[in-house]
């Protein structure tokens, strides 16, 4: 995980959340989570924000990319903003 942080400066407090992953990292996760969806319904939904963030841009491809090793596993992407408001 990427830097965390609060400060405050000239009286305004604000905060920082740095996300950083790897394709190691994302691979594990999503064979992890294929292998799963083989044991119940085949279906992988992948929630990410890939239309502002350069870090869910990544994850959504090597998700896609792992998806081909799981061709009975049906996978789907939903923008984070979505999937809170569903």
């Amino acid at each position: 995980m990427g830097e965390r942080k609060t400060i405050e400066e000239n009286g305004v407090r604000k905060a920082f959340d740095t996300l950083t992953y790897d394709e190691i990292e994302i691979k594990r996760i999503a064979k992890w989570a294929f292998d799963i969806a083989m044991k119940r319904n085949k279906r992988v939904c992948s929630v990410d924000k890939a239309n502002v963030i350069d870090s869910f841009r990544l994850w959504r491809t090597v998700v896609k990319e792992v998806s081909a090793d799981y061709p009975e596993v049906e996978l789907t992407d939903m923008l984070v903003d979505n999937c809170a408001m569903q």
